[in-house]
């Protein structure tokens, strides 16, 4: 009997820490709220959907071969700095 009561406590404590410990936090911003950051001086992080459409627009079927070597240069370099 006193077994079945002391295993009842112990559920219900991890229980109840468990479900208090995994509360999200609403005071952080979510990412698509964060753009007016950079006015104050934090980061910025942009989506796929915006690195892609920056990159539609710097690279076109005329510098398509120049902005490749720009890219395959820069991580040359920086495989050579890691090493």
């Amino acid at each position: 009997m006193l077994r079945k009561v002391l295993v009842i406590v112990a559920v219900t404590a991890i229980s109840v820490f468990c479900l208090s410990g995994c509360k999200k936090r609403s005071s952080e911003p979510r990412p698509s709220e964060r753009r007016g950051e950079a006015e104050s001086g934090k980061e910025v992080l942009k989506t796929m959907a915006e690195y892609e459409a920056e990159a539609k627009k710097q690279i076109n079927k005329e510098n398509m071969a120049e902005e490749l070597e720009r890219i395959e240069k820069t991580l040359e370099q920086e495989v050579s700095q890691e090493q």
